[in-house]
């Protein structure tokens, strides 16, 4: 999968406006799944009123700093459908006037948390893609990883998005559950590929410091998936997708051809974009600003009439090469070494000549003429070597 390229202007110099992607980030959840350490709290109807609000606030303060129109927006969480259908309708249409044809505009979708009523709200407000949070067919699954619909409850999510002209959707799915086996890995790629979506992701499960299931591996409650196994499963991921005509266009992402997550590659690619919303992150005019992950504290400056508390740094010389190299590699057309030269003054070969002489000979890494990128055999360690690039950094 080829997209055009995005580069060819020096990205410390670009002015925010140049911004054309923004994340909305939606602090509610029905339940907290085992292994999330994503910011959420429990849904509460008055405070997701006072949250809509702020929100509004916080994008009025910023919306000078995007263009429009908005080449994505996207609305993630927490649950962004377990906002009730009023208060979702008036969250989605908080960009309208940015937004134009051709935005690509996703929201994250829980399948226990979807009606028909929901759905036709997506629609209405102009959403044209939804992610949904199916993570596996196996009910036993499901339970162990504490999500709160069933497998049947998937399908029937995404029977209601088709029905209400959702044509873009996307299935998010997990491998290495404790538990999971091949077969039923398998089983669960049948089951989501025939529902024939148009993008597939699939994530390793990670054991995040904090959460219910790192506990209980801690305890000795679960174990860890061999990872022998995982690999496995992730194999089977890339083979079963590509044969259902999905392809693989980062390391864990799969689309139609056409249908990649534009709002996704903002993020690969390190371009400008805006979040708002509790422990959203930005990055604009080079700075990355992070609201502290705390609603209470986003709702009360909002009523302060001041900005949200936040975090911010601003990457420069070889740890902002290291950060774009690491980001565009996850890509599988890799790193455009023309853009890099574009971007930094300096080839990416003289920058990290050591990590990729390295990983070049032990076949992980392929450099050509214009690109970087990672070999077949080096996708399900990619970590490792992004690593090593860090580090020489």
């Amino acid at each position: 999968m080829m997209f055009p390229p995005r580069c060819k202007q020096n990205h410390r110099d670009l002015p925010p406006a140049c911004c054309r992607a923004l994340y909305v980030h939606v602090p509610f959840c029905a339940a907290k799944c085992a292994y999330c350490d994503f910011y959420s709290v429990a849904f509460d109807d008055a405070a997701s009123t006072a949250y809509v609000h702020a929100a509004a606030a916080e994008w009025n303060a910023h919306a000078h700093q995007v263009a429009r129109p908005l080449e994505s927006v996207y609305v993630g969480g927490g649950t962004p459908t377990v906002l009730p259908v009023e208060r979702l309708s008036e969250l989605l249409d908080i960009p309208r006037a940015w937004r134009g044809p051709e935005t690509e505009f996703s929201v994250e979708a829980n399948p226990g948390t979807l009606d028909l009523a929901k759905a036709a709200a997506l629609t209405e407000a102009g959403v044209n893609r939804v992610t949904l949070g199916a993570q596996s067919f196996d009910d036993a699954e499901l339970q162990r990883l504490g999500r709160i619909h069933s497998a049947a409850q998937a399908r029937q999510a995404a029977g209601l998005l088709r029905a209400a002209g959702i044509d873009n959707l996307g299935l998010d799915l997990i491998y290495g559950i404790p538990g999971q086996s091949f077969p039923s890995w398998d089983r669960t790629l049948a089951e989501a590929l025939a529902l024939a979506p148009q993008h597939v992701s699939c994530y390793a499960l990670s054991f995040e410091p904090g959460t219910p299931m790192a506990a209980a591996l801690h305890a000795g409650e679960i174990r860890e998936m061999d990872e022998d196994l995982q690999e496995a499963c992730y194999r089977r991921a890339i083979e079963a997708c590509a044969r259902a005509g999905l392809e693989q266009y980062e390391l864990s992402n799969f689309a139609r051809p056409g249908r990649p997550c534009r709002h996704n590659l903002t993020y690969w690619r390190n371009e400008p974009y805006l979040g708002i919303g509790p422990a959203a992150a930005s990055y604009l005019g080079g700075l990355r600003r992070t609201n502290r992950p705390d609603l209470g504290a986003y709702v009360g400056a909002h009523r302060r009439g001041v900005a949200p508390p936040a975090t911010g740094e601003r990457l420069a010389g070889r740890a902002a090469m290291a950060e774009t190299v690491m980001l565009a590699l996850r890509l599988l057309e890799g790193l455009d070494r023309k853009c890099f030269m574009d971007r930094y003054g300096q080839d990416v070969g003289q920058a990290f000549p050591q990590s990729l002489a390295r990983h070049v000979a032990l076949g992980m890494l392929e450099v050509t003429a214009s690109h970087v990128r990672f070999t077949s055999q080096a996708l399900f360690v990619a970590d490792a070597v992004l690593a090593d690039i860090l580090a020489e950094a």
